[in-house]
């Protein structure tokens, strides 16, 4: 039912296992490319751990069928809890909405197929995309496009939301994205009117950017001396925070000196961006734990 092509597969898994014989973990499975991929560079005495907090995951992750891999079904900023007495050798991040939740409509991320509003990462969350669209008051609603997505219409869409849900409960994907259609310009530019709103929904629901830095902050601890972090973004807000991250500038950072930035940052080959267009605005960032 899915397709799913890994970003940047060969350029994060080369930055990533150096030690066949090492230890991982995949902070986000999806629908497993990366993890997959690992598993084929370790050697016998490799081991993989995986996680992801999206319940759907769980029946592609059964399907891996290797005592060098092991999956469990967690928000990846609890990493610090579920692996307390591990290290590893690598820790993977592969960030933002995954293949799996954009192309099924049911689970309303969306506007380019039509479903129930919905959003949540983890279907054991509370709040979705529905409850807080119809319920946020207008300058919550503006706040939230502006600060969260980046958008110069906030107040203005913002306004149509509330006008909108006055004569009914905005309860669709296609309906949230009508708020966005603002006279004709939309038609001749290259970006959907309701891409910058539909991030910001989901990125506020999921809580996404405090869940980053509470994973990054977390892996240092996680990692073996020399041990490499290897991050995927996809857009300016996860890079930034992965960015100052690395270079210990991070607000209210711990252990700013404990790793080191590898390289340049990376991004997708012209080739992979013509066989995914998902891909075209990611960043790899490499960070390796600095000894003692």
């Amino acid at each position: 039912m899915f397709s799913h092509a890994p970003v940047m597969i060969n350029e994060s898994i080369d930055s990533l296992v150096l030690n066949k014989s090492g230890a991982y973990l995949d902070c986000t499975f999806g629908l497993g490319g990366h993890s997959k991929e690992i598993l084929k560079r370790l050697n016998s005495e490799g081991t993989l751990n995986s996680i992801d907090q999206d319940q759907m995951v769980i029946k592609y992750a059964k399907k891996i069928r290797d005592p060098r891999f092991k999956f469990e079904y967690s928000k990846f900023s609890r990493i610090g809890e579920l692996f307390i007495n591990k290290k590893f050798d690598g820790i993977l991040f592969d960030l933002g909405v995954s293949s799996l939740q954009l192309d099924d409509p049911s689970r309303g991320f969306s506007f380019q197929k039509n479903g129930k509003l919905d959003m949540r990462m983890d279907q054991n969350d509370k709040v979705s995309a529905l409850e807080w669209v119809n319920k946020a008051k207008e300058k919550e609603l503006a706040d939230i496009f502006y600060y969260l997505g980046e958008e110069k219409k906030s107040r203005l869409f913002a306004k149509r939301v509330i006008e909108k849900r006055r004569t009914k409960l905005i309860e669709s994907t296609e309906e949230l994205a009508e708020v966005t259609y603002v006279g004709k310009k939309f038609r001749n530019s290259k970006k959907h009117p309701a891409t910058n709103i539909f991030r910001a929904i989901r990125i506020f629901i999921n809580n996404e950017l405090e869940e980053i830095k509470k994973a990054l902050q977390a892996s240092i601890d996680l990692l073996q001396d020399k041990g490499r972090l290897v991050v995927i973004s996809f857009h300016s807000m996860e890079d930034r925070i992965v960015k100052n991250f690395l270079k210990g500038k991070l607000e209210n950072q711990e252990n700013t000196n404990s790793i080191k930035i590898i390289g340049k940052i990376i991004k997708p080959s012209r080739e992979e961006i013509n066989l995914n267009a998902r891909s075209r605005s990611a960043i790899l960032r490499i960070g390796e734990k600095i000894s003692g």
